[in-house]
C-alpha cells in the first residue's frame, strides 16, 4: 500500500487501539505491549482516554524502581493526550509528533479513538 503524506491519517490505522484500565499493573501493561507488538496504550477515561503509556513510560518507571506488580498505568501515564484527527493528512501527524514529542499518536474519529499511529509508521511513509 503506497501512500503520500497528503493522504488522511485514517490510513495508516491497522485496527482499534489497545486500550488499559487506569487500575492496571505496569506488568500487565508491558505484557501487552510485547503481546501486540506495539509501543503504547491508550488508557480509558470515562469520557474517552485520560492517557497514553509507552514502552518509554515503562523503561522510565523501572528506572525509577517502581514496582511493576503494585503500581498502576495512571501511575505513569502521559495525560496531556495529543490526539489528530482520522481525516487530517499524515503530513499533519507528523507536525503533531515532532512539535508534540511523542511517538504515539491517537486517532480519533467522531470523538472515538480508532486507532493508535506511531511515528514508525508516519516515517513509512516518507521514505516510500
Amino acid at each position: 500500500m503506497s501512500l503520500s503524506p497528503t493522504d488522511p491519517v485514517e490510513r495508516l490505522v491497522t485496527g482499534p487501539p489497545v486500550a488499559v484500565h487506569p487500575d492496571d499493573t505496569l506488568l500487565t501493561v508491558a505484557e501487552m505491549l510485547i503481546e501486540d507488538g506495539i509501543g503504547a496504550v491508550v488508557v480509558r477515561g470515562s469520557e474517552g482516554p485520560s492517557g497514553v503509556v509507552s514502552e518509554r513510560d515503562i523503561v522510565n518507571a523501572v528506572v525509577d524502581g517502581v514496582d511493576l506488580d503494585a503500581d498502576r498505568a495512571s501511575d505513569v501515564m502521559a495525560m496531556d493526550v495529543l490526539t489528530i484527527d482520522a481525516a487530517e493528512p499524515i503530513s499533519a501527524a507528523a507536525t503533531a509528533m515532532i512539535t508534540g514529542s511523542v511517538r504515539h499518536l491517537p486517532v480519533v474519529s467522531d470523538g472515538v479513538v480508532v486507532g493508535v499511529v506511531s511515528i514508525r509508521d508516519v516515517l513509512a511513509v516518507y521514505a516510500g
